[in-house]
Parts: structure tokens; sequence; C-alpha cells
């Protein structure tokens, strides 16, 4: 229901806001009115001769179809706007009547009221749709205070509800006339003339302080004197207690003079900014979720097939170099468009990277299994193909991709070129290649190096956990002291070789260079397995961090950028971090650099393990950090410690509709832990949440891909 309520409140909001604004806007300048009424001077001294006034309306009537008159507090003439003032004593015109202060109101009160088009009916609808959106936003949750757009939005939207519901409720209840006193208006009486209404006033009521008279509802006359007001209505004067209509005088800011003004400015202020911060957040999130670009007329399609975001980067750099030529291109990911979408390019670019063993990115799986037949038909396209020599299934997932689009007749145009390692010099390559091919006149293109080697010196290693059973796995966090100059951030992954010939071992970074220069932080699980002969094996990597490296030994490491993992660089943006065991690993420098933030926003850290006395890794550092209200939003999930919920997934199951409240509302996920057990489960669990809100299943499967592409979420798995 919530998710429902949260659509409705939002689009809504969306559709109306340009009106939202006009009307507040307008709100806000008459909310002035009582202010500079209240620091003008005094009425004007001295009594009026109500006889004389009534010849003098009649005289003046004559200049023009007099609607109003009123008594200047500086001289005491009497002012007919839009015809002239006037000297009482001898009816003689002395001026033009200008009053621009007094019709600029007039004219500002015009446009609150029905936009200058007779749209009255139209600002009433809008204003019960303001009221409707206000009370909503209420029952959407109950928002922790966190640095950012939208954690304002949602803090001022409900502790000061009651200021900000003052507006338009009150205004509802004048249109409902809620609170109006009777005006003794006659059903069916002419309209009474400016002069026959102060005559026939006069003749009950002493009219001798009368500051102004005008034409009122229904063909009435309204007069103001110093200390009354009264409504002569078919020859029926009725006194009116202005002040008993407490919804005008809330609205107009009427009570208090100058302060009650100020008030509201204040009230209209608070509507304006949550219309303001509710229509930018949305605009934001629009931003982020642009995962591609087509013109409409491109000759050329870029595409990328990225795990980490380094072939994502390169992509966006060829569209850049292509696009400086004066080539139109169109750029996306992979699963972002549509084999039969291919048909309309004259070639297709695609950059793809490789994972795990040999494997194609998880964004593009998906779409390669479902390739049939020849929907590629002559399709021209050439490869990129990302990887690097010291594993065995080097390029594999670019070599699988490749397969796959000429299995559904694509023709390769220039054969698949492979990138070992950092790709700069290998891109520039590539690039060469398709410029020499296609004619194409690229300028010179230099790409920031995505590794960096340098030495490392261990200078810290700690337990962070404590053996509770036999099979407690170990945990150890690890400080390497690098050059300061060294640029990294967490979530950029170290690898490490362990023996000459080996693989190399690739852990996450926890810290940032702009936080902590010079000392990266990793977190390490000591692998244990029995093999074929029952003996207890040490994993090779793991075992050479955790045991044997001697502190204050340096060693030779490869850093490498990881962009597709790194924080947002927007340090007001929500975050949802999920973690199991040493899934934790790059969180921690996530929350250290939103610590170390001037303005943040909310962060939900969500993290298992097996015990909470032994297996709660940085417990001091992540309970500190949520005291700071950095994490605002803390869950725990512990599986051996026997509560109801043993997996991180089944609170996510449970917290559901915060999690779809918090994307809803712009904020990143970040998943980091095993690939067999949190990444399947989160998996499994987010298909289904999006089939309960009204997706099938391919639907849900292609939204999940669209959260990917467009940053929404991101994952960081392992086995």
């Amino acid at each position: 229901m919530r998710a429902y309520l949260l659509q409705v409140h939002r689009w809504l909001a969306l559709c109306l806001t340009p009106l939202f604004i006009l009307i507040t806007l307008t709100g806000i300048v008459l909310a002035f009115k009582p202010v500079v009424e209240d620091l003008a001077p005094s009425a004007y001294p001295g009594e009026v001769d109500v006889s004389q006034l009534t010849r003098l309306v009649s005289t003046a009537s004559s200049d023009g179809n007099i609607r109003s008159i009123e008594r200047s507090d500086v001289d005491g003439q009497w002012r007919a706007p839009g015809i002239g003032e006037y000297r009482l004593s001898d009816f003689e015109r002395v001026g033009d009547a200008e009053d621009a202060t007094g019709a600029f109101f007039a004219w500002v009160k015009d446009f609150h009221k029905d936009l200058l088009v007779d749209a009255g009916w139209l600002v009433e609808w809008v204003t019960y749709a303001m009221l409707a959106i206000m009370v909503a936003g209420v029952f959407l949750g109950w928002p922790k205070f966190s640095q950012s757009l939208i954690g304002w939005h949602q803090w001022l939207g409900v502790w000061l509800l009651p200021l900000a519901l003052l507006l338009p409720l009150t205004a509802i209840l004048m249109t409902l006339h809620v609170g109006r006193p009777d005006l003794g208006l006659q059903r069916g009486a002419g309209a009474t003339h400016l002069a026959q209404g102060i005559q026939q006033a006069s003749e009950r009521y002493d009219l001798t302080s009368i500051q102004s008279a005008s034409r009122f509802k229904a063909g009435s006359v309204l007069i103001q004197t110093s200390d009354q007001t009264l409504v002569v209505s078919g020859g029926q004067v009725t006194p009116i207690d202005v002040e008993s209509n407490l919804p005008k005088q809330l609205h107009e800011g009427l009570w208090a003079g100058w302060f009650s003004g100020l008030f509201n400015v204040l009230a209209g202020s608070l509507v304006l900014g949550l219309t303001l911060t509710g229509a930018i957040n949305w605009l934001r999130r629009q931003r982020l979720a642009r995962s591609s670009q087509v013109s409409g007329n491109a000759e050329v399609l870029v595409l990328f097939a990225s795990q980490t975001g380094t072939g994502q980067g390169l992509a966006n750099a060829t569209a850049g170099a292509l696009e400086q030529a004066g080539i139109q291109v169109d750029q996306g990911a992979l699963p972002a468009f549509k084999p039969e979408d291919w048909q309309r390019y004259r070639q297709v670019l695609v950059v793809c990277s490789t994972t795990g063993e040999g494997q194609l990115p998880d964004m593009a799986k998906s779409w390669v299994k479902a390739l049939k037949g020849d929907q590629l038909k002559d399709v021209s396209f050439s490869l990129l193909a990302l990887g690097d020599r010291r594993y065995r299934q080097f390029c594999a997932g670019g070599h699988q991709l490749q397969t796959a689009l000429m299995n559904a007749g694509a023709v390769e145009q220039i054969p698949l070129h492979e990138v070992d390692g950092d790709p700069s010099d290998d891109w520039s390559a590539w690039m060469q290649r398709l410029a020499e091919h296609n004619g194409w006149s690229l300028q010179s293109q230099t790409l920031e190096r995505q590794r960096q080697t340098c030495q490392a010196k261990l200078v810290e290693r700690v337990r962070l956990d404590e053996a509770l059973d036999a099979d407690s796995p170990s945990s150890y966090g690890l400080i390497l002291e690098v050059p300061e100059q060294t640029r990294f951030a967490p979530g950029d992954l170290v690898q490490v070789q362990p023996v000459p010939g080996a693989e190399p071992r690739t852990y996450s970074v926890g810290s940032s260079s702009d936080v902590s220069p010079g000392r990266i932080r990793l977190t390490v699980g000591l692998l244990r397995y029995e093999n074929e002969q029952g003996e207890e094996v040490l994993g090779l990597g793991s075992s050479e961090l955790c045991l044997n490296w001697p502190v204050g030994e340096s060693r030779e490491l490869e850093l490498v950028s990881h962009p597709g993992f790194n924080p947002p660089e927007d340090s007001e943006q929500p975050l949802i971090l999920v973690a199991t065991g040493c899934g934790i690993a790059p969180f921690i420098g996530f929350l250290e650099a939103r610590a170390a933030a001037g303005r943040k926003g909310p962060v939900w850290l969500l993290f298992g393990n097996r015990y909470q006395e032994g297996d709660f890794l940085y417990r001091d550092q992540i309970e500190a950090l949520a005291q700071q209200n950095v994490i605002t939003d803390l869950d725990t999930v512990f599986s051996r410690d026997g509560g109801s919920q043993r997996y991180i997934t089944e609170r996510l199951q449970q917290r559901s509709d915060q999690l779809m409240d918090w994307i809803n509302r712009g904020a990143a996920l970040y998943i980091c832990g095993r690939a067999s057990t949190l990444g399947r489960g989160v998996d499994d669990l987010l298909h289904g949440l999006l089939q309960a809100r009204g997706m099938n299943a391919e639907e849900a499967a292609l939204e999940l891909q669209r959260w990917e592409q467009s940053g929404v979420m991101h994952r960081d798995l392992f086995d």
C-alpha cells in the first residue's frame, strides 16, 4: 500500500509543481500586505462629513464607473482607483489616484485566486491536491534526519506539518465558507450604488470615521470604518465581525499585524521549499536513471558489458572520441538495446569484460542467453575484450560474446582485440585500427591509467573476530602503507600475487586516499578447506596476507580502479549497504568517507554473520558511526544466535517496504558478499518484491537490469 501511496504522492506533486509554485509564490507576496499596512502611517485624523462624501461619490461617478473609494492616510484626500483623487470640501479632482502598492497587491491577489484567467476552480482543485499530498507524505514513513536534500524534505514535511498545512487548509475552509460570519446578502436584490450604500449605512451607524467603501459580493457595498465593518445589501445594513472569521484571519495573516504576516511568509516558504526539494530530488533520480543515450540519427552504437565499471568507462571514452570527430553516436549498456535495435546502425562497437572463472559480466548473461536465430543478421560489429593474462581464462567473456554475436548472424568488422591488464594502450591501439578501417579522422586519445603498481608495507594486522567454535572462520584487518600520492577509493581492488606464477588474488579496498592518504585497509578472510585426503589446506593468497607476510615488510602489489563499486560522487545520495562476513570490507571506507563529508545523506547498513559476540566485524567502529548518525539505519542478523531470522535477506524481506521506499527516493544499493549465498538471495528477493508490486517475471528482470545499468544497484560478489 505504501508503494502505491508513494507513487500517487510523487506523480501528483510533480504534475502540479508549476501551479504549486505560482500559487505559493503569490501567497508569499500577499503575506507581506499586512506587514506593509502595519508599517504605514496611521489613519488621517478628523471626522468625515458623510453627506459631503455621498455627494463626492456621486460626482466622481460622472468621471467613470467608480467601484471603490478610500481615504488617504497622508493628506485625507479621497481616492477612486482608476478615476482620480478628490478633495472632499469642494469635490475638486486633484490627482490621478495612483496607488502603485495597492495596485500591485490587487494584481497579485487576482493571480493567486484565479491565475488571471478566471480559473478559480482550478486553483481550488489544486489546493485540495496540495493538502492531500502533504497528508499522504506523513503516511509514507517516519523519517530520520539526514543531511541531504530528500532528508530535509522528509524531516520538514513531518515535523513542521501543522505549519505546512496552515495555508492550504485555511484556503479550503474559506472556499467552503467555514467560519465566515453572516454577510446579510439579500437574494434577488439589485445592485446597490456606492453612494446609496454609504447613505443607507449612515442612517443607522456612525460613519464619521469611515475609511473606505467598495462594491462587494452580490451587488452589495462593503464599508470600513476605524472600528467596524458593514455590508449594505438591498436596503439592509449588516455589521460584520471580521475577526471572528478565523480561517480568513489565519490564511491572510491578519490576526497580529506585521507579525502574523511574516508568520505566513514563513509558512508559504515552507510549502515552496517542500515543492522544490521534492521536484529537484526527482530530477536527480532521473539523471541517475539514464542508462543509455539515444539521438535517433546515429550511425554508430557503442555498448558495454561491464562488471566493475572499467568497461563502461572505456565505452564512454570511445563514444566521446567519435563524437569529437563529428560522428553521431548512441551508447549504453548491452541489455539496454534489444537485438533488433542493432539493425538501425551502420556498425556496433562493444566493450566486454570477463569475470569469475572466464564468465560474461552479470548484465550480459541473460541478454546472450535470449539471443536466438539470426536476430543480428548482417550487423557489423567490433569487440574489445578486457582481461588479464595472469588468469587462465584470459578474455574468455569477450570471446563468448563474440561467438554468440556471430552465431546470431552478426559480421565481425575487425578481429576481436584483447586487452591485457591496464587498458590504456590497448584501447588506443583498438581505436587506431577502427579509424584506419573506417577512414575516421580521430584525434589522439589518452586514458587515465586503470592500474598502478606500488610498494606496500604491512604496518598493522589484527584479528577481527573471536573463535566461538571449531569451524569458526578467521577474519583479519590489514593496514598497508603506500606512497602518499597513490590514489584509491573505497571499493577499488588490490591484487596480490602470492607466489610467482600463481594467479593474482583480489581484495577490496576499505579506505580512501582523500581521508587516509597512503593507508590502504583490507579485510581478509583466511580460507580453510579439506582436500581429498582429508587434510586441512589454507588458501594460498589469504594465508600469505593473514599469516605469512611479516609486519614491517614491503611487497609489490597492484591497485585496480573499480569505478562500478566506488561510492557515489554526491555525498548526499542515500546509500543502502548490504554485506555478509568479509563483504563489509569496502563499506568501512564508504562510511569513513561519509563521516568526513561536510554534507551527507542517510546510510542504511545491513550486516550479517554467524555470531554477534564473535563475528561482528568492526563492531566498535560501526556502532560509533551509528551514534554519530553517519549510519542512520543499522540492521544486523547473526545466523548462529538462534533468533527468528538467520539471514540478512530475511531482514530485507521484513523491511521490504523501506527498501523499495529508499530506492524510489533515489538511494543507491550496494551489495558485497558471496555470490552463491548473498548474491543469489538478494536477486531472488528483489525479483519477488518487484513482482509483488505488479510486474511479471520478465519485467522484474528488466527492471533489475536497469538498476544495474543506471547506477541504482552495484554488486561486488565473490566465491
